[in-house]
This record gives structure tokens, C-alpha cells and sequence, in this order.
């Protein structure tokens, strides 16, 4: 009998300590791919939350449904040639002009894909570099030869979730060239990347230039190279020395649509011939190049270019 008491009280130690045990592992307990903390949350990728969601390209949401990743490639040409920073390209604008562009920027925001159920909003991934709440930055400058206002970093790419029970097929893209008014009128000098960048700033009352792109034109007529540039932001806007922007008479933000766009086949274009294609980029009368005045002769062309103004018609963007 002793020994049968024994034995029992042995074996209800046994499954106290493993009770115990198992209780006590559930303030930090390591996972392959992380750390569960006090919550039991895993931090890094392939991270789970408090709900279970799964937060990466499979991400599972809180009713178990799977939302996908979507990544829009786009490519800076001149025609049909890639853009590089330091090389002349010829036949741009109505006279054939000889054009070298040396810088080559611009914002997007509101990505949206369509498909056969509608329009479907996009979700950028916060990656704290090249994009921010709903703005992403395409940048094709290398900081290399002329180009010296920008950065070494390079990206070609927008990169985001779809909601969970997007039904696809993808057959088309939809997007806008510009920062959203709140954003572009916010203070630059305290906003996250990508919109900390002093050389994509105008000013506290025009916000950001959406599109920047520097040039040199040689001009058979004068041996001396002339610079040719587009830069595209808001104009017209109201608002006290200290800011206080509420609105603005030419917003210049231009809606993109390219239909029939896959996003695993196809890739956004950003052709600067098309959209010098109406420009004289041999002639400049105030401005060199169009600073997105309306009063400004060399800024018409552009705008129409971008799809800006009635009648217009948007030959930017294509896709490939």
C-alpha cells in the first residue's frame, strides 16, 4: 500500500509540472520565423497578430479569408529606347530635338486594379522608404553623370495587397499622377520618406512637384546646351504665410487608366517622348520648359501630354 501511495503521488507531480509548464512558456516563446511576445504576436515577417491575421502576401484576415499581393512594374522610356541618366536621345518634340534628361521622378497615389467584379482598391505596403499611407515614388535616376539632384537608390515599382475575396482576374490598372491635397500641402521638412525630399518640394503653398523631369536640349541653332525641364505640381493655391492651403485653382493631379493591363504580363510606361510629342523642346520663351504655369507658352503641350486641360488626351502612360 505504501508504495501504491507512493507512486500516485509521483505521478500527479508529473502532470502538475507539466501543467505548469506549459503555462509558464507563454510570455516569450521563440518561433522559427519570430518572437511571440506577452500577446503572443509575431513581429517580422510572416507575422501574426493579435486576431491570428497572417500580415504578409498571404495574409489571412480576421474571418480566415486570403488577400493577395500585387506588385505594378513600371519602366521609364524615351520612345522606345530605356531612360539613362546622361544619354542624348533624338527626335523629341515637334523639331527633332536632341534631348538628355538627367533627372526623372514622380509620384502616385490612389492605386486602384480592375476587375471583372469592379474597381479595387490597393493597399501600399509601408516599406518607410518608397511609400507612405497612399503615395508611392518611382524614381529612375541613378545620381550618376548629369543626374546629381536625386539619389543613388533607384525603384521601378508599386507594391501592395488586395482586400481579402478580390475576385480576379486583373484587366486593368487605375492610378493618379500627383500627392493627395493633404499630404502635399503638409510640412515637408517633417514628413517620412518618400515625401522628404527637398528636391521634390516646391513650397509650403504648392506642395510637391508631381512629376519632375531635367534636361538639356541641343540645339543645332546654338552650339551651347539649354536647359528643357517639366515640372508638374498644384498651382494657384490660397492660403496665409503660415499655410492654411485649402484649395488650389489648378490642382494638376491626372487620373490614369490603362485597361486590359495584367499586372504578372504587363508594365506601366512612362514614355517622355509621348509626352513631349506636342512640344517644341527647342524654344523656350519664359521658363526653360514648363513650370506648370498656364500663363507659361511651353507648358500647354505638357499638360495636354499628361491629359490636363479640356479635350486632352493623356500620352504619359502606356503600358507594355
Amino acid at each position: 500500500m505504501q508504495a501504491s501511495k507512493t507512486q500516485g503521488i509521483m505521478v500527479l507531480g508529473t502532470l502538475l509540472a507539466a501543467i505548469g509548464a506549459a503555462g509558464c512558456g507563454s510570455e516569450d516563446t521563440h518561433v522559427d520565423d519570430g518572437h511571440a511576445h506577452d500577446s503572443g504576436v509575431v513581429t517580422d515577417s510572416g507575422a501574426v497578430t493579435d486576431s491570428g491575421a497572417v500580415t504578409d502576401s498571404g495574409a489571412v484576415t480576421d474571418a480566415g479569408a486570403v488577400s493577395s499581393a500585387v506588385t505594378l512594374r513600371f519602366a521609364a522610356k524615351v520612345g522606345d529606347l530605356p531612360f539613362r541618366c546622361g544619354e542624348t536621345f533624338a527626335n523629341v518634340g515637334t523639331t527633332a530635338g536632341q534631348w538628355s534628361p538627367t533627372d526623372f521622378r514622380f509620384y502616385v497615389h490612389d492605386v486602384r486594379v480592375v476587375t471583372a467584379a469592379g474597381e479595387v482598391p490597393v493597399a501600399l505596403t509601408q516599406d518607410g522608404r518608397w511609400q507612405h499611407e497612399s503615395v508611392a515614388l518611382l524614381d529612375f535616376e541613378d545620381r550618376s553623370g548629369a543626374c546629381t539632384n536625386g539619389t543613388a537608390a533607384m525603384n521601378a515599382q508599386v507594391v501592395g495587397t488586395l482586400p481579402a475575396g478580390t475576385v480576379g482576374p486583373i484587366t486593368g490598372v487605375r492610378f493618379k499622377l500627383g500627392v493627395p491635397f493633404a499630404l502635399n500641402h503638409a510640412n515637408q521638412a517633417l514628413a517620412p520618406s518618400p515625401l522628404n525630399l527637398s528636391t521634390l518640394w516646391w513650397n509650403w503653398q504648392g506642395g510637391y512637384k508631381f512629376l519632375r523631369v531635367d534636361g538639356q536640349i541641343m540645339n543645332p541653332m546654338n552650339p551651347a546646351a539649354a536647359s528643357w525641364y517639366v515640372h508638374v505640381g498644384s498651382t494657384g493655391c490660397n492660403g496665409g504665410a503660415s499655410g492654411g492651403v485649402t484649395s488650389c485653382a489648378n490642382p494638376n493631379r491626372v487620373e490614369v487608366e490603362l485597361t486590359g493591363f495584367d499586372p504578372a504580363r504587363n508594365t506601366v510606361v512612362a514614355d517622355l517622348a509621348g509626352l513631349l510629342s506636342t512640344s517644341d523642346v527647342r524654344v523656350t520663351r519664359a521658363a526653360p520648359g514648363c513650370m506648370s504655369e498656364l500663363g507659361d507658352p511651353e507648358c500647354p503641350p505638357v499638360l495636354r501630354g499628361l491629359g490636363i486641360g479640356d479635350g486632352a488626351t493623356q500620352n504619359f502612360f502606356r503600358m507594355e
